[in-house]
């Protein structure tokens, strides 16, 4: 799959916005935007979190909410603020948040649905979850679970 970029517009708490186009990260956890885009929206941090980079370094980013806006939909959103020369992103929260994903065949965006996995299980759906994220913690039936490394983030496990 290529590169998937999306127009969208970022609202400060005054209603200023700018519109940018980003990369879509789907492998990102936050949104970004450059400091001087935060500076012109008024954009305040009010939180601060460690990301890993692609190349494993951790860095701590300022978030700051604001709204962002694509194909018409609006919501909040938690924000990073990088630096000078840091290209914007478009992060998977975001896109959840605003209801959309990337179609892995066609790297086109596309609505999604959000999804309540407990709702479904309490209806005594079958449902096939990793045993290192918090499913299982709340999981009350019988269950099959995929085996993850170990480290909360469900991933490089082997089925049982």
């Amino acid at each position: 799959m290529g590169e998937t970029r999306v127009q969208f517009e970022i609202y400060g708490p005054e209603g200023k916005s700018i519109k940018l186009e980003a990369l879509i990260d789907t492998a990102a956890t936050f949104t970004k935007v450059p400091e001087s885009v935060a500076v012109k929206l008024g954009l305040k941090a009010q939180y601060e979190a460690e990301v890993e980079l692609g190349d494993g370094r951790i860095l701590k980013r300022r978030l700051a909410l604001a709204e962002v806006e694509i194909e018409g939909v609006r919501r909040p959103v938690l924000v990073a603020i990088g630096g000078e020369g840091e290209r914007a992103l478009l992060g998977y929260t975001t896109l959840e948040i605003l209801g959309f994903k990337v179609n892995p065949v066609t790297g086109k965006l596309e609505k999604a649905v959000a999804i309540e996995y407990l709702e479904t299980m309490a209806c005594g759906t079958p449902v096939i979850t990793s045993n290192a994220l918090s499913l299982p913690e709340v999981w009350w039936a019988p269950r099959c679970t995929y085996p993850g490394r170990g480290d909360g983030t469900g991933a490089e496990g082997r089925a049982p």
